[in-house]
């Protein structure tokens, strides 16, 4: 009986300890580290939205983090239907279109691309035009840092270029698990075409974040959202950012305002204008207390 009891004593101290193993595994796996903002950085996830949709505010918009100050996101539309500054949405696709028409186009101008469904609910969507794509702080403070993504659209322009199938042949979607028999089509609508990244040309799309303290520059930054081997400081690497990443901006000190620009490699001859979609997306902005 005594031997009976011990062996039953020790299984359900195993059993126990088995337990408390995957409870810790489970923790750690769900520790998204920088891929997910945490409770105290402006999420803007307090701007509500109906499901996979998205909302480009007349004048802006404002979102406050939990230790009270405030970030104002700006946005300026412009009569084309276009905007300069930011939107805000929470679609989360990775998937070609159907048909070439602007609408179809839309769902993915307005999602992040990631690898996985987005855990970072509503995020906002910066269009880079002249010097308007900016956030401002309530007060002055130092950010240490955002999280950053491509959206779909400059994703799918970054990997396949101008144009990948047509709608009289459809090609099959490898972004998507599993859906060899899902076929679509990729057109970027945008004049002149758009190049596809390669390694052989040293391509890339960067993003450049520069802080002010009033009308006093503070610094820049910049993150590369795609390199096919054309980011001097990493000369071998060849990818397209393909989820949420963080951006270091302790650098820039305390700012008032951060603006955004971005950069390519696929510039129009003759014209020097970009070509690659000036679009990322922004999220998780943690600022120092």
């Amino acid at each position: 009986m005594f031997d009976k009891t011990s062996k039953y004593m020790r299984f359900m101290r195993n059993l126990w300890f088995i337990f408390i193993l995957i409870i810790a595994f489970i923790a750690c796996s769900d520790d998204k580290d920088v891929l997910a903002p945490v409770p105290n950085d402006v999420t803007l996830n307090e701007l509500e939205l109906d499901r996979f949709t998205h909302a480009i505010p007349d004048g802006g918009f404002t979102s406050k983090a939990a230790h009270r100050n405030s970030v104002t996101f700006n946005t300026k539309k412009n009569s084309d239907g276009t905007y300069a500054g930011f939107a805000y949405s929470n679609r989360n696709n990775r998937s070609f279109t159907w048909t070439a028409t602007q609408e179809a186009l839309d769902s993915n101008i307005y999602s992040v691309y990631t690898r996985f469904p987005n855990a970072n609910e509503v995020y906002a969507v910066g269009r880079v035009e002249g010097d308007d794509t900016y956030f401002t702080l309530g007060t002055p403070a130092v950010v240490e840092h955002i999280l950053v993504a491509n959206t779909t659209y400059t994703y799918l322009a970054l990997v396949y270029g101008d144009q990948y199938g047509t709608e009289e042949e459809p090609v099959a979607n490898p972004n998507i698990p599993g859906s060899a028999n899902k076929k679509g089509v990729w057109f970027t609508n945008v004049p002149g075409g758009v190049k596809k990244m390669v390694d052989a040309d040293k391509d890339f799309y960067k993003l450049i974040v520069t802080g002010y303290n009033g009308e006093t520059e503070t610094g820049q930054v910049e993150f590369y959202l795609c390199t096919r081997k054309g980011d001097p400081s990493h000369p071998a690497w060849s990818l397209v950012i393909n989820d949420w990443y963080k951006v270091d901006l302790s650098s820039l000190g305390e700012v008032s305002k951060v603006v955004f620009h971005v950069a390519s490699s696929d510039i129009e001859a003759g014209t020097g204008r970009m070509r690659t979609p000036p679009y990322f997306c922004l999220d998780g902005i943690r600022i120092k207390e």
